[in-house]
Order: C-alpha cells, then sequence, then structure tokens
C-alpha cells in the first residue's frame, strides 16, 4: 500500500499548475480544507508556501481568509497582499451570520489580522454554499444575509452558491437526466430586484459541476460511471453510463453521441469543451478518463455562465 501524500507533496508544483493554466489573470488561493497550523517540512503553513511559490512565477494570487483562518494565515495573507499589491479576500458563510456573530466585529478582526491592507483592496465573498432543494428558503437566507452584510467600501462583493449533488449515486446507470441549477434560479430572482441588491456591482459565483464540499472516496472500493456533466441554460444534463471498471472508458464515444444529437448541445464552436465532445463523438479524440471530463464539463459551464451573465445584465 502506497504511503499517504505528505502536506510537502500536496503543495509542491500548485503554483506551476496555476501558471500553465491560469496565466496573466488573477485568482483567489484558498485552503479551506486543510488545517490552519499544518506545517510543512521547513516550519511553514501551506497558505505561505504556496503564495510565495505564487509570487517567485508571476502567477497573480489573491488569498482568501476567513472566521476560521489562524493567526499566522492571516499574516502570511497580509505580506503577499502588500508586497505584491494583490489584495486579499474574505469569506463568509451562512453560519457567520448567526444570532451570537458579530459580522461587523469579526470582519475588523480579519483587516487588522491582515496589517496594512486596505478595506478598499478586499473582496468580499458571501458563500451560501449547497442551497439545498428549498428554492424559498434559499431566497430568505440570501436577503437576510444581505442585510447583515458589514457597511465598508469593499473592493468587489460576491454572491457564491451552488446545487450540484455531492454524487451521481441517485441519477440511474444509462439515463440522460435533468438537474436543476438552483443557484442561477436564485440569481435571476434577486436580480428582478436590484435596489435590494447590496451593491448593483453584485459578482455572481458558483461551483460549477461539483459539490462545495469535496466527497472524501477511496479509490481502491469507489465504483465510478462514466457521465458527462452539461450545463445547460437553466439546469444541468447528466449523461450517465456504467460502471468504469466493468464497462471501461470507451463508454464515452457513446455517450458522447448521445449529447450531441440532443437540442442542448452548443455546437463544436461554443468552447473548447464542446469540441471535445463532438470530436470524441465522431472518435477523432477520447475517451478521455475522469479528470479529461471534469475538465471538458468545467470549461463549458464557464463559457456557457459568463454568456448567461453578460445576457442577463444587458437585458436588466
Amino acid at each position: 500500500e502506497r504511503p499517504a501524500k505528505s502536506l510537502d507533496d500536496h503543495v509542491s508544483g500548485i503554483a506551476e499548475r496555476l501558471q500553465k493554466s491560469w496565466r496573466d489573470r488573477p485568482l483567489y488561493v484558498d485552503l479551506p480544507w486543510r488545517e490552519n497550523e499544518e506545517q510543512l517540512s521547513d516550519g511553514r503553513i501551506a497558505l505561505d508556501a504556496i503564495l510565495t511559490d505564487c509570487a517567485n512565477r508571476g502567477v497573480m494570487a489573491v488569498p482568501v481568509i476567513s472566521r476560521t483562518s489562524s493567526d499566522r494565515c492571516l499574516a502570511a495573507a497580509g505580506r503577499h497582499s502588500e508586497a505584491e499589491q494583490a489584495g486579499a479576500c474574505i469569506r463568509l458563510l451562512v453560519e457567520d451570520f448567526e444570532e451570537d456573530i458579530d459580522p461587523e466585529i469579526e470582519v475588523d478582526r480579519l483587516l487588522a489580522g491582515l496589517g496594512q491592507v486596505d478595506v478598499s483592496s478586499v473582496d468580499l465573498i458571501i458563500d451560501l454554499e449547497d442551497l439545498g432543494s428549498d428554492s424559498g428558503r434559499a431566497l430568505l437566507v440570501a436577503r437576510s444575509v444581505f442585510s447583515m452584510i458589514p457597511k465598508k467600501d469593499f473592493r468587489r462583493m460576491i454572491l457564491a452558491a451552488a446545487s450540484f449533488p455531492e454524487d451521481l449515486s441517485e441519477v440511474d446507470a444509462a439515463t440522460t437526466t435533468t438537474l436543476p441549477r438552483r443557484e442561477w434560479d436564485l440569481w435571476k430572482t434577486l436580480q428582478r430586484k436590484p435596489k435590494n441588491l447590496p451593491r448593483h456591482d453584485l459578482i455572481f459565483g458558483d461551483y460549477a459541476i461539483t459539490h462545495p464540499v469535496p466527497k472524501e472516496l477511496d479509490p481502491r472500493t469507489m465504483r465510478m460511471s462514466a457521465s458527462i456533466r452539461y450545463t445547460t441554460r437553466d439546469n444541468w444534463l447528466v449523461v450517465k453510463g456504467r460502471n468504469v471498471r466493468q464497462y471501461g472508458f470507451d463508454q464515452y464515444f457513446e455517450l458522447c453521441k448521445e449529447l450531441v444529437d440532443r437540442r442542448e448541445y452548443e455546437g463544436r464552436d461554443f468552447s473548447w469543451g464542446d469540441k471535445y465532445i463532438g470530436d470524441c463523438a465522431d472518435r477523432i479524440t477520447g475517451p478521455g478518463n475522469a479528470t479529461t471530463w471534469r475538465k471538458v464539463g468545467t470549461n463549458h459551464h464557464l463559457t456557457l455562465v459568463t454568456r448567461e451573465i453578460a445576457n442577463l445584465r444587458h437585458g436588466v
């Protein structure tokens, strides 16, 4: 049995991969699932190491902090923000607005922990995470949170949410299923009353084609099915095959043919992901693996959502 990866192994190469995939554009670096004080072999915490590597490679990294960030994390984020003129980002969850918590005091504490970074260089993400199945409740939560956002001149303000399921175990094999994009429905509802938004330039954010909390899986025992997660104008289309251990990845050739023949398919020229789907349907490329299809679905999703946002704003 292979030994578990060390923190050094996990951190090594992150900045290099970011440099290759997201060159010359700012990005957020958030480590919400790492222990704040977990150290590398050289004594540094993970956030400090990643930010330093990003700076050395010219990656425009914006550190994300939260109410649970340690003093060392805040200090590392502050040093990087000041040295690179990158600013920082505060991520608040719904639980950070509970009755026994004062968001204003908490945000002031986080800003103080950053040192010399001015609030005008700080972004605020309001992260509703998984919205659940009750759209009415999601709307009430969003509006309630809006009323409690600290009154500060943040550089940007982002509303993020998600509704893609944790896994596709509830979707039958060898089917094509539609799932609701509840975060997009919520956004469209909120846009109908722009005067009730905390800012007119509020930014939409989502978790693309994944659940906000990664599921711990043992690759030795998991039974992964071939599937394509395809974002449509109002929903997700899940084109699902069967267990890849038994039926293999060649299933994707037929899954792509099924998708290409549907009216929801946007065409080869829509995005890199759509071209890959079309080429795989014609057996020009593919069949790929699980990582390939997450890339394909995410690329298509980003392209579609970017256009949806532009069209929605044009219509408001």
